[in-house]
């Protein structure tokens, strides 16, 4: 795959779901609904204790998007990021961290 000229950016979510809930099957969606411009998927962080329910845990997951025909506007990245938190909402019950 050539290197595209285009920059990548990323975008990091902080997400919370119940312990059962496999990364798994987290990355797999997120990949299904970001791809033609997620380039990367990395979970950085797994966080329990205060601030999360004793069952859940918190999901910090970097998101590298690029376009390899032009530069992504804020609201291109945007559109992705909030479409991937909406179908982790549906998918898993999962919420944005505070």
């Amino acid at each position: 795959k050539e290197i595209s000229k285009f920059p990548a950016n990323r975008r990091d979510i902080a997400i919370v779901v119940k312990d059962e809930v496999k990364l798994a099957d987290i990355l797999t969606v997120i990949e299904k609904v970001g791809a033609n411009q997620l380039v990367d998927l990395n979970l950085f962080d797994v966080y329990k204790g205060k601030g999360i329910e004793s069952d859940h845990k918190s999901l910090a997951i970097a998101l590298t998007l690029q376009n390899g025909d032009r530069t992504l506007e804020e609201q291109d990245i945007k559109l992705v990021v909030d479409q991937v938190v909406a179908v982790l909402a549906e998918e898993f019950n999962a919420s944005l961290r505070d």
